[in-house]
This record gives structure tokens, C-alpha cells and sequence, in this order.
């Protein structure tokens, strides 16, 4: 796509991070209130809207780069490990136990870890 090389690429990339806040941000709070950490609560309305949010400025910033994400081996694992946390969090992350919180937060902390690497595997 043509976006790649104008303002709308960074404008999207700045907007996938908020993104990623919304969407992580809430889980890891969460995670904390069960370590017995914090005693803030996660809104599922702000976690979904953060994921479509997420949706929406991820692909076209996948389809502008398409040939250089499909050969990126860390934008590979991203999504891998994005896949993984996203299924843990509507299946086992609701038994709000210390060990689900602990994967969450680790898995989590390994999906933000991959999308930085993204960039510096960029092939």
C-alpha cells in the first residue's frame, strides 16, 4: 500500500499503541487484583475496544508492509504469541487464579517483547 512512506504509517503506529493499552492495560490490572497487587478492576468494554482498536490499525500497517512482515521470523512469533495470550485470556485467565495471572502477564510481556523485535528482524 501506498500509506507506508506518508504520515498516515506513523499516525496508525501511534494508534496501535494506544491500542495495545487498552487492550493489555486492563488485563494486566486484572492480573495484578488477583497477585493481590491492586485493587483496580478490568472493564471488559474498554479490553474489546482496545483489540478492535488493535484490528483496525494493525492491518492496514500489515497490508502496507506485506512482503516484509511475511518473511519478519519475530512479526511471525508476534502474532504466534498474540494468538496464545488472546486464547488464554477467554478461556483460562477467567479462573482468576495467581498461576493463570502469572502466565497472562508473562505472556503478555512476551507479545509487547516480539512486536519490538519486529522491527529490528525487519528483513
Amino acid at each position: 500500500m501506498l500509506i507506508e512512506n506518508t504520515w498516515i504509517f506513523p499516525a496508525l503506529e501511534a494508534t496501535h499503541v494506544i491500542g495495545l493499552a487498552l487492550l493489555a492495560g486492563p488485563i494486566v490490572l486484572s492480573d495484578f487484583r488477583t497477585l493481590g497487587w491492586t485493587s483496580a478492576s478490568l472493564s471488559e468494554r474498554i479490553t474489546r475496544r482496545g483489540l478492535w482498536l488493535m484490528v483496525l490499525t494493525g492491518l492496514p500497517m500489515f497490508l502496507a508492509g506485506y512482503e516484509r512482515y511475511r518473511e519478519n521470523p519475530a512479526f511471525l512469533v508476534k502474532m504466534g504469541a498474540l494468538v496464545v495470550a488472546l486464547g488464554l485470556h477467554h478461556t483460562i485467565h477467567k479462573r482468576a487464579t495467581r498461576a493463570t495471572a502469572i502466565l497472562s502477564l508473562a505472556t503478555w510481556t512476551f507479545v509487547i517483547f516480539a512486536a519490538r523485535a519486529v522491527i529490528d528482524f525487519d528483513v
